[in-house]
């Protein structure tokens, strides 16, 4: 499967929350601040959309090319999983 089929959700035990200090990834144990865009995309890792289509979404709502947004998601995503904060 490509990066571009896979379809992200968050890992069993992860929640994004928003609060007055910003948007994080809570963990077991851990914490992950997310500046805005990797929030943007995070909140569309449902495990139902697939990363190219995440990206064609974000591309529309931020008038940006969808291939540079793909690019970026990628290079999240795998940082993400690494890190055990998200399953594709």
């Amino acid at each position: 499967m490509s990066a571009a089929d896979a379809k992200p959700r968050l890992a069993p035990g992860v929640k994004l929350r928003d609060d007055a200090q910003g948007s994080k990834l809570l963990g077991p144990e851990r914490i992950l601040e997310l500046d805005e865009i990797a929030r943007a995309i995070v909140a569309q890792f449902d495990g139902q959309k697939r990363v190219s289509d995440i990206a064609a979404a974000l591309a529309k709502e931020y008038d940006a090319k969808a291939a540079d947004i793909q690019v970026d998601i990628e290079h999240l995503l795998k940082d993400l999983t690494a890190k055990g904060y998200v399953k594709s």
